[in-house]
């Protein structure tokens, strides 16, 4: 069944959106650096530069992506990733039912089409991350309840590598959706039902499950940690975003599909389309409500989707304000993320539903023909006819063209294109696409954007100087038809260059105050104190010449006739080093968002680099953890 659901997808269309914008251009971004022999820690193509790998977007480490990664990424590999997870749901759903119903597999079969088919998945299906975690929630409940029994090396040794299975896809706020929601499901179940040292069991089960999946993904954690520290995400106010609430009247979703007018393509709902489509079959509210009348399926289900719901319903519900201050909580926006809680519940009612029907029919065929019909039916609804599903024509045809024209003008540029300034949005096929085209921007698409970066291009907008100061040879101008040009920018400011005039400034605040009259042809401004003995004015002659421009390393000549600082046209990011005849030099912040580098009087090649900071200790930590889990399954293996 999940074979033929995303057969279309794979046969006669795409994934679409940021499908193609984040998951496609990152993931075929990382398997071609792999296939060429290297780690791509950081990319200069997006936002004139950029700390790629610590962007946990990417889920570089999440095991089950590397098959496409090492086959190479293409236009198919992203529903390839859809169709796997639809099949983790869906088993998942239909193990869980198992347990929580009973040995009925045709009511497990249609618990797993409730769930893994359901309009969530459908609704997200360009967003691969959130599918690749959700898909997990079922072997959660069904892990925390056997768990729940009985406690051993082995299930706790899962719980960690289920653990790093949310993580690892790289989408938080699913991920912590997931572990919230199931952590209050197992802890008030086993409240409830009283079983003598249950809730000790599954605390110990959520502990490791948290601990142990966070030190597997340690490699993708600690890097992601200090990019979101930087990024325009540290500045968020969920509190402020007015959007991604729970609406009582979506729920009419559930039993008519195209009450917003999504199918018909004239939607008029509240919000994100995605957040509010909950269809999984014209049958699953009549059948959830037989299942009501079993305690087991009702209490998960109702656990599972009162409290979320409440959270949901946001501020006006009043638990929203109290859960924000939580850690990780006022980071995370749009709540209806995370209706695949509800989504599971609502599956183990219908399948429940489903077995008490099953069970007056005098001829069981009948249940499999019921069986097929739910089938068809959400096929029809939530991939055929449903537009978020995945676009109904090629990446080809999409995107192809758009990305040609702009490769023929890259070739035939004199100069040559350098660097590449557009809008912030800006898009030739898809947003992301310099990473396939290859070329240097000064654009991207990325809710982890560097903030301080984002800053310096918001303030571009209204003084047009500090476009000079991108070091964007060319421009990328888009007509109101449509069509791409790429035109000389010849008041671009080299890469790199000696200030003529130095500022300090105390911090960041200031730099972002200066930059509404910076003009940064005759002054660079400067985080903190000016580094003693350094040329505040140039009166001395002093040059720069690139020699060698790497994806993450620069080779500069310079020569200067006193200790200067060499403005860098590179975002200012941690891990970034400077050294001459292999002395190291400092570095520091200019012009708020740029590196700077303290070059002594002289002449000689200046060699700058990328290391990540927290990548290796993270990959050590992970090793280590891996190791440990597996000795701990193995050990109980032997006894």
């Amino acid at each position: 069944m999940v074979a033929v659901f995303y057969t279309p997808q794979l046969v006669s269309g795409t994934v679409q959106f940021d499908g193609v914008d984040v998951h496609y251009s990152s993931q075929r971004y990382f398997s071609d650096a792999i296939h060429a022999g290297r780690l791509p820690f950081w990319t200069p193509y997006l936002f004139a530069g950029f700390p790629f790998l610590a962007d946990l977007q990417v889920a570089a480490w999440y095991p089950l992506n590397w098959p496409f990664f090492l086959a190479g990424i293409g236009p198919t590999s992203m529903s390839g990733e859809l169709l796997l997870h639809g099949l983790i749901a869906c088993s998942g759903a239909y193990a869980l039912a198992l347990r929580q119903i009973g040995p009925n597999r045709p009511a497990a079969v249609a618990t797993a089409i409730f769930y893994g088919l359901s309009g969530y998945f459908a609704a997200h299906a360009q967003h691969v991350g959130m599918v690749e975690t959700a898909a997990w929630l079922p072997w959660l409940l069904l892990l925390l309840d056997h768990v729940g029994e009985r406690l051993s090396r082995r299930r706790l040794a899962l719980a960690g590598l289920l653990g790093a299975a949310l993580a690892l896809p790289g989408h938080f706020q699913v991920a912590l959706y997931a572990f919230s929601g199931a952590a209050v499901w197992a802890m008030l179940d086993a409240l409830i039902r009283r079983t003598p040292g249950a809730a000790r069991r599954r605390a110990i089960g959520l502990l490791t499950l948290a601990g142990g999946g966070a030190l597997l993904s340690a490699v993708m954690i600690l890097p992601a940690i200090e990019l979101v520290g930087h990024s325009l995400r540290s500045q968020l106010d969920v509190t402020a975003v007015d959007i991604g609430y729970f609406h009582v009247g979506a729920l009419i979703t559930l039993v008519q599909p195209d009450y917003y007018g999504l199918l018909s393509g004239n939607y008029r709902g509240p919000g994100d389309s995605t957040q509010h489509y909950f269809y999984a079959g014209i049958v699953l509210l009549p059948l959830a409500l037989l299942g009501l009348r079993q305690p087991p399926v009702r209490r998960t289900a109702l656990l599972l989707a009162l409290p979320f719901l409440w959270y949901a319903l946001g501020p006006a519900g009043g638990l929203y304000r109290l859960v924000v201050l939580l850690p990780g909580f006022r980071s995370v926006e749009l709540p209806m993320h995370g209706w695949f809680l509800p989504a599971l519940g609502l599956a183990l009612l219908g399948g429940a539903g489903f077995g008490s029907l099953q069970a007056r029919l005098k001829r069981q065929w009948l249940a499999t023909l019921l069986l097929l019909v739910m089938f068809g039916d959400v096929l029809v609804f939530n991939e055929l006819r449903n537009p978020l599903a995945y676009a109904r024509a090629s990446f080809d045809a999409l995107y192809g063209a758009p990305l040609r024209s702009l490769q023929v003008q890259l070739d035939a540029a004199r100069p040559p294109v350098e660097r590449l300034s557009g809008a912030p949005l800006a898009a030739v096929g898809y947003r992301n696409h310099p990473l396939q085209s290859r070329v240097e921007t000064t654009y991207g698409y990325n809710p982890l954007e560097l903030a301080a970066y984002a800053e310096y291009a918001a303030a571009a907008e209204s003084n047009p100087r500090l476009i000079d100061g991108l070091a964007a040879t060319h421009r990328l101008v888009v007509s109101s038809a449509g069509e791409v040009t790429i035109q000389s920018n010849t008041a671009a400011l080299p890469l790199a260059y000696f200030a003529q005039h130095l500022a300090s400034v105390p911090d960041l605040a200031s730099a972002r105050t200066s930059l509404s009259t910076l003009d940064p042809a005759e002054q660079t401004v400067v985080v903190g104190p000016l580094p003693s003995g350094v040329q505040v004015n140039m009166s001395l002659p002093a040059s720069a010449t690139v020699l060698q421009r790497g994806e993450d390393n620069l080779t500069l000549h310079y020569r200067a006739a006193s200790s200067s600082v060499l403005r860098v046209a590179i975002a200012a990011y941690p891990g970034w080093h400077a050294a001459v005849n292999e002395v190291d030099l400092p570095t520091l912040t200019v012009d708020q968002a740029f590196l700077g580098v303290v070059v002594p009087a002289g002449e000689g090649d200046l060699r700058l680099w990328y290391t990540p900071t927290y990548f290796w200790l993270g990959a050590t930590i992970s090793v280590l953890a891996l190791a440990a889990t597996c000795a701990a399954v193995a050990w109980t293996g032997r006894r």
